[in-house]
């Protein structure tokens, strides 16, 4: 590299070690490195790199010859300047202050801690949806040698993961006294599973909270229920306990103290749903289908469903065959429209829920998906008048939602606002269960009655007269139902959605009056 340029306090800086290995010129004009003393022979062996008889041509120099102000270069077995080591193989000393680099296994340098294989943490366990976590293993709890086995897999979807998972299904109940504001309550669960063999695993213990809002004076017994996920089967101790949150309101347990153990308690009638006197000492896991719940009928709705809709193909049938027309091409298009009425439903409620849920149906996209099909079928035409057709359809429709309807309530889903009144009657949404508006029983009754009013005038009429009434019947419905939903628990996506759909079903409604009387 070309010579710097030196400043007044000259260029050699830093430390006495690295000045010291800094080249000096020597007074003799020879290279550093070169012995003192008078210079051999051209063709001797005493100069680095030339063979012994080889010369040089006049005015070049030797190739070995250094130029005044530089340092040769070193061979490998030759000495350093000052202050610098030279490159060591490995297992040699490293030079003082430097640590070399440890093979694996070895100890590591002071201050430094290596990086040591440990085995995956298990998963979390499930967590409360209002406040808590249900891992929170008490601190003598060792961890497993190997993590425990998840039931969930990539293959597999959410909602089936979820269907087959064991899980717990603790109850809380308190009571809410008779008079005074909503208010609201948490309740801490926590349990310890019984049947351990071996060490203690962190699945093995959970605790949760959940926090109910809208509790309403005058509504109860109300019994608060949690889903606890993500922990080992077997069996369960089980303890729930009231939390005092600041602001809250102070309430008791039920039954109530100095209660009789051996008496039956239940919630008001017109449900026969037992209270039990005294918290089980053990409970099981299961799966969602199988685990219980108070006020929930597992399979309820599946099976009113079901039985809503043979009723309502029976009911068509009949109405066909006694005005002598074929089966085959109506029943077929009836079949259709059902198909389309559960992917209608199903996409309603995703729609309405802005596709953060999968797990429901709406009735109301039931209807329209259902509704679109028939209409189209009459238009194209079904085989027989379309008029005869829709007249068929309209009560068998109506009265099979009648039947299935109920299965709401026992299910648990499209469930009333809480009050306190005498005509609610007591029912869960499967977290909360309290006495409520009974919103799935009421938007039964009115497809009922609307199905046997558009059945009896296809009587009176008949199936060639009687095709516009199946429009009045439908929009009385649609129209009834917008009502009802305002005793709904489930807040509104839309606020001017009851308002559109009202109106939309008064307008039909006045139409299909108009086409009956003419």
């Amino acid at each position: 590299m070309p010579p710097t340029k030196k400043n007044r306090k000259s260029n050699r800086r830093g430390n006495p070690a690295s000045r010291a290995a800094q080249p000096r010129t020597r007074r003799d004009g020879a290279p550093p490195g070169v012995p003192s003393g008078p210079a051999p022979a051209q063709g001797a062996q005493g100069v680095q790199g030339v063979q012994g008889g080889q010369g040089v041509p006049p005015g070049l120099t030797s190739p070995q010859t250094t130029p005044a102000g530089l340092a040769p270069a070193k061979a490998p077995d030759q000495n350093m300047p000052p202050g610098l080591a030279p490159a060591r193989a490995a297992g040699q000393n490293p030079p003082a202050g430097l640590a070399p680099a440890k093979a694996a296994g070895q100890n590591p340098p002071a201050g430094l801690v290596p990086a040591k294989a440990t085995a995956a943490r298990p998963a979390a366990a499930a967590s409360g949806r209002s406040r808590g976590t249900a891992e929170a293993a008490p601190p003598e709890t060792v961890e497993p040698d190997t993590p425990p086995v998840s039931t969930a897999d990539d293959d597999v979807p959410k909602w089936a993961a979820k269907a087959v998972e064991e899980l717990l299904t603790p109850t809380y109940w308190l009571d809410p006294g008779e008079s005074g504001e909503p208010f609201s309550a948490t309740v801490r669960f926590s349990g310890r599973r019984t049947d351990v063999t071996g060490k203690l695993q962190p699945r093995d213990s959970f605790w949760q909270e959940e926090t109910v809002d809208g509790i309403i004076p005058g509504s109860g017994p109300v019994a608060i229920t949690a889903e606890v996920r993500g922990i080992n089967p077997g069996e369960w101790t089980v303890t729930a306990r009231s939390v005092a949150r600041v602001g809250g309101r102070p309430y008791r347990s039920y039954p109530p103290p100095g209660h009789d153990p051996a008496g039956v308690y239940r919630v008001p009638p017109p449900r026969r749903v037992e209270i039990p006197a005294e918290p089980a000492a053990t409970i099981h896991t299961s799966t969602l289908l199988r685990s219980k719940v108070p006020g929930i009928v597992r399979y309820a709705y599946a099976t009113l469903v079901g039985l809503g809709v043979l009723v309502g193909l029976g009911l068509e049938a009949l109405l066909l065959s006694h005005g002598h027309y074929s089966l085959f091409r109506p029943m077929l298009f009836s079949v259709i429209a059902i198909l389309a009425g559960v992917i209608g439903g199903k996409g309603w409620y995703v729609a309405v829920h802005r596709g953060k849920k999968f797990d429901g149906w709406c009735i109301q996209g039931f209807v329209a998906g259902a509704a679109v099909v028939v209409a189209a079928a009459a238009l194209a035409g079904p085989g027989i008048p379309a008029g005869a057709f829709l007249a068929a359809a309209a009560p068998a429709l109506l009265i099979g939602m009648s039947i299935g309807r109920p299965g709401c309530f026992w299910a648990g889903c499209c469930t009333g606002r809480p009050v306190a009144a005498r005509w609610g009657i007591w029912s869960s949404d499967r977290r909360l269960g309290c006495r409520r508006a009974p919103a799935q029983l009421l938007e039964a009754l009115s497809a009922l009655i609307s199905g046997v009013v558009v059945l009896a005038v296809v009587l009176a009429d008949g199936l060639a007269q009687s095709g516009p009434v199946a429009v009045v019947g439908l929009a009385a419905y649609t129209l009834a139902r917008q009502v009802i939903l305002g005793l709904r628990a489930e807040p509104r996506v839309w606020q001017y959605g009851r308002r559109v759909t009202g109106a939309i079903a008064v307008l039909a409604l006045i139409a299909g009056i108009i086409l009956l009387v003419k």
